[in-house]
């Protein structure tokens, strides 16, 4: 593809190092030095790769021995980088002070190891002629922007804006490829065959899945299936104004939808998802079939969300209205059954019925237990990756082989908390949470809110969650209800045992919209096409599960039928901080 008046810019580190300081810079005795490394102890691992690297990148060599020194040292750093997930994963949206200097870590490692192959790259270009450069830039480029796509990935997990110019130097490398014919070069992968635009794609399927509606789990095992899926789209110059998603390789932004876009120049692409949107819907169909690889992090529910966002522009149902003022919410099935209960403890309510309950007290049962509500240290201001590939580091320690006394929970009744509206429409809210943030704050979560302490709680849910520079949150909550009843819930079954009581709440129909009575159940123990006896102020009845409309990790939804009246069609609802990394070696 000609592409005139297509400039490449990439930023490169200066080689202005004569020698390394540890490390070798002969492949051979690199690798008896990436044996010899302490991988029993992971900080001073780390330590190593990270200062070896940098060296690497400064050192004054030629291209050949630079590719063989990344190639000798690419695994450890990997494998480094996946071992740290454990400090900064799964733990509250704003991270503790040693989570978020541990993934401060994991970005520079990977960003430095991209920056080494971007200079491989960018010497060997004006030798493409001889094979084995080719093979040596081909490899390199897509080195680099897998490394980028790890980068994002993390990014994404943690809510967090991308660092800057991430994004334009994942165009630029696609377009140097794509100006030498080697976009679609075959590369070896430890996960297998790819090539440059494949690894390119996956970056793009990750960033245009609404990752800030995602949950961590769901954002790795997309990016895991977009190893495979990236072949399944195409790149193609941007012109008409029915593509779906568009993007500027000469800027530093991700895809956006074509109606969001300006009128596009030489340098836009766009995104043909077809070929990816009907194999999804095939597999949808019949997953026996299908030649689709899915990863088991991705469930149906997460199959229609792709489908949903890859297939067609979704505008919003209600415009959004700027509003101001303090909202109370709760979050969690087991908080909002509590105050929806008038704050009556389940056992209580249990026991006033004299109902069977999970397990045989509240420490086996986990919708007996309370609310732990972690309390968090006070978080720096500055974003925290806002210096991502700077190198200084202040002399403070922290340990993080020990238990985070941040991080302890003490056991609680439920708890509610306030923050500030800053939009809203008849669907919903967006809101603004300044401070610590509370664990089950996260997309897929069910809550209730109310405007006023003498207002009905609505119920809602969560979904999605941007981070804020200053350490606060902002996130989108939709809403299903405007109230509901806790109610106790147990499946019926034809063989062995009927379950024990669970928390569950009765939401009441909505005919304006066409929604029927739905329960919301916890995710485990109930099924579509199940039997459950529900029993709210003493009385039971018996109803039986349709199908499932959402589910999240926290709860599922589902309209029913009474089994006291004969069936009957049921409408569903539709569907940088690089700079003080030095504090943590020895505690990694």
């Amino acid at each position: 593809m000609e592409q005139p008046a297509q400039t490449v810019r990439l930023k490169l580190p200066e080689q202005d190092l004569p020698h390394l300081t540890l490390g070798a810079d002969q492949p051979k005795k690199l690798q008896q030095w990436v044996d010899a490394l302490p991988v029993m102890n992971m900080g001073e691992t780390a330590r190593q790769l990270y200062q070896f690297i940098q060296e690497l990148n400064r050192l004054h060599i030629d291209s050949k021995q630079r590719f063989q020194l990344l190639e000798v040292v690419r695994p450890s750093i990997l494998h480094v980088s996946d071992s740290l997930q454990k400090h900064y994963l799964n733990q509250s949206l704003v991270l503790p002070d040693k989570a978020r200097r541990v993934a401060s870590l994991a970005q520079a490692l990977q960003g430095h190891l991209a920056s080494g192959y971007k200079l491989v790259a960018v010497r060997g270009m004006r030798k493409l002629k001889d094979k084995a450069v080719r093979r040596a830039v081909t490899t390199s480029i897509h080195r680099a922007i897998s490394a980028l796509g790890d980068t994002l990935l993390r990014c994404y997990q943690l809510y967090f804006p991308s660092p800057r110019h991430l994004w334009l130097e994942l165009h630029q490398l696609y377009l140097l490829a794509e100006l030498h014919g080697i976009a679609a070069s075959p590369v070896d992968d430890e996960k297998g065959n790819s090539s440059i635009q494949s690894a390119y794609a996956r970056c793009l399927l990750l960033a245009t899945a609404k990752p800030n509606q995602l949950r961590q789990q769901e954002l790795a095992a997309l990016f895991k299936a977009a190893f495979s899926w990236g072949d399944l789209i195409e790149i193609k110059t941007a012109s008409d104004d029915e593509d779906l998603f568009v993007f500027d390789l000469q800027a530093d932004r991700p895809p956006i939808y074509r109606t969001h876009a300006s009128q596009a120049t030489d340098s836009w692409r766009y995104i043909d998802s077809t070929r990816l949107v009907q194999a999804i819907s095939a597999w949808k169909a019949e997953p026996e079939n299908s030649d689709l690889l899915v990863p088991k992090g991705l469930d149906d529910s997460m199959m229609s969300h792709l489908q949903q966002v890859w297939g067609a522009l979704t505008e919003r149902a209600f415009k959004r209205m700027a509003e101001s003022g303090e909202i109370e919410l709760c979050f969690g099935l087991v908080g909002v059954h509590y105050f929806l209960s008038g704050k009556v403890p389940f056992e209580t309510l249990i026991e006033r019925g004299s109902l069977s309950v999970m397990g045989d007290g509240e420490e086996n049962n986990p919708f007996l237990r309370n609310i732990k509500v972690n309390t968090r240290q006070k978080q720096q201001k500055e974003d925290p990756w806002a210096t991502a590939y700077q190198s200084e580091f202040p002399n403070e320690t922290i340990d993080i082989s020990k238990p985070d006394t941040s991080l302890r929970s003490e056991a609680s009744l439920p708890e509610s908390y306030h923050c500030q509206k800053v939009n809203a429409s008849p669907g919903g809210y967006c809101l603004s949470w300044q401070g610590n943030t509370p664990s089950l704050m996260r997309t897929g979560e069910l809550l209730a809110l109310r405007d006023h302490p003498d207002s009905q709680w609505m119920l809602a849910v969560v979904r999605w969650v941007t981070q804020l520079p200053n350490h606060g949150a902002r996130f989108g909550v939709e809403l299903l209800a405007p109230g509901g009843r806790p109610v106790a819930a147990r499946a019926l079954r034809k063989q062995g045992e009927d379950s024990d009581f669970m928390r569950a709440i009765l939401l009441p129909e909505l005919t304006g919209v066409g929604q029927p009575a739905t329960l919301l159940l916890p995710t485990v123990g109930f099924n579509e096409g199940v039997k459950v006896e529900l029993v709210e102020a003493g009385e039971p009845r018996r109803v039986q599960l349709l199908r499932r409309t959402q589910g999240a990790s926290g709860f599922s939804q589902y309209p029913f039928r009474d089994m006291a009246t004969p069936a009957a069609p049921v409408r569903p609802v539709s569907d940088d901080d690089e700079g003080d990394l030095d504090s943590i070696w020895s505690s990694l």
